[in-house]
């Protein structure tokens, strides 16, 4: 388990203009390879009593714990069972559960380390008692936001008649959570924001957007790019692209959720990475220039068992599995929209404008191109 090293600051010398600038972006990028900053925490209700445990990414606890003693650049089992205590001290102190007002002892035993599909978690089991049998708790949750304020506490609940989960933010740190079962709407009302959350930080699939999108105002002549002339053509073509996408990951998010398939999370990632440089190579040496949208399907399907790691990490329940992979997957969708709602307007202005197709495009690609190399080489 390495430590990160430093990036020095990117000081460009005079006369070296945007290549320097692409450059400088591609080497302090390598956070952008993996999905943000989640923790996974679950809590069983049984009377009064309380069950369950929380994983955090060792990568995100070393930001508030040394978790390298010997300063080697790499973490041993017993350095890490070292830091139990205060691991355990930080989370009793970041994670309040009160019960009308009264306060539910919580304890952290047993520290492990258990695999996600991002990496390697600290797992701690939890224990607590509150005065009377649990229905409802008002939770108070704010381990890491001192130190990332993009991070995120998803809490798993269990109860007798089900379950469901919530989600904790830098804006919301304080939720009244049930135990109880919770509307179909609202679970999905959950699940759409995190699909919006996820697309919105989701850096390898949003390059590949970009990627099938910057060509979208153009059409080819031979060797080169020329604007279009229609925009009728123009938005046919990326309504073409864009379902295309849509329909492959939905499928693959479908068969992975429901465990019809069980791809190796690994892999997939390695395999999202060359997708994403297969777009942005497509664009300078064109391979499938007249019917990207059959790019756009054929690589869209590795993306979808890229989207069913956050459905998985959640661990939603079988009676909500269904509703959260309809509503994450609907929130893809208007994140997506979104981006191609604010882009290919832009984009249509200023397609005729000879820095489009002499630097925009081939800048903006081979910039892509260069992440998903890095990214390939660094999940690989």
């Amino acid at each position: 388990m390495e430590t990160a090293a430093p990036v020095a600051p990117c000081v460009p010398p005079a006369g070296t203009g945007s290549i320097w600038f692409a450059l400088c972006l591609v080497v302090a990028l390598p956070a952008f390879a993996h999905k943000g900053s989640d923790a996974y925490w679950t809590l069983r209700a049984d009377g009064p009593h309380l069950s369950g445990r929380y994983d955090v990414a060792l990568r995100d606890l070393a930001l508030v714990q040394a978790l390298d003693a010997n300063a080697d650049r790499s973490v041993t089992w017993g350095e890490l069972r070292a830091t139990e205590g205060a691991l355990c001290e930080r989370l009793t102190r970041h994670l309040q559960l009160r019960q009308q007002g009264a306060p539910c002892a919580l304890r952290c035993t047993g520290l492990q380390v258990v695999e996600h599909s991002d990496g390697r978690y600290a797992s701690s089991s939890l224990d607590g008692e509150c005065p009377a049998e649990v229905t409802s708790l008002d939770v108070t949750y704010s381990m890491l936001f001192d130190v990332d304020g993009e991070h995120r506490g998803l809490l798993s609940l269990t109860g007798e008649q089900g379950g469901h989960w919530e989600a904790f933010s830098t804006d919301t740190r304080t939720r009244q959570v049930t135990f109880e079962r919770v509307a179909q709407s609202a679970q999905a009302g959950h699940a759409f924001a995190q699909g919006v959350h996820h697309i919105a930080i989701g850096w390898d699939h949003l390059c590949f957007l970009f990627a099938l999108l910057l060509p979208s105002v153009l059409r080819r002549e031979g060797t080169r790019w020329a604007p279009r002339d229609g925009l009728r053509t123009t938005l046919g073509d990326v309504t073409k692209v864009v379902t295309a996408f849509t329909l492959a990951h939905s499928v693959t998010l479908a068969l992975a959720a429901f465990e019809v398939v069980h791809p190796n999370g690994k892999w997939v990632e390695v395999a999202i990475a060359l997708s994403v440089a297969l777009a942005a190579l497509n664009n300078l040496v064109p391979f499938v220039p007249d019917t990207r949208w059959s790019l756009a399907f054929a690589l869209g399907l590795l993306h979808g068992f890229g989207f069913v790691s956050a459905i998985q990490d959640l661990g939603a329940s079988a009676r909500a599995l269904w509703v959260s992979v309809l509503g994450f997957n609907l929130g893809v969708e208007a994140g997506q929209l979104a981006i191609v709602g604010a882009f290919v307007p832009l984009a249509w202005l200023v397609r005729a404008r000879p820095a489009y197709v002499k630097v925009l495009l081939p800048l903006g690609s081979a910039l892509i191109l260069g992440i998903a190399v890095f990214w390939t080489t660094e999940r690989l």
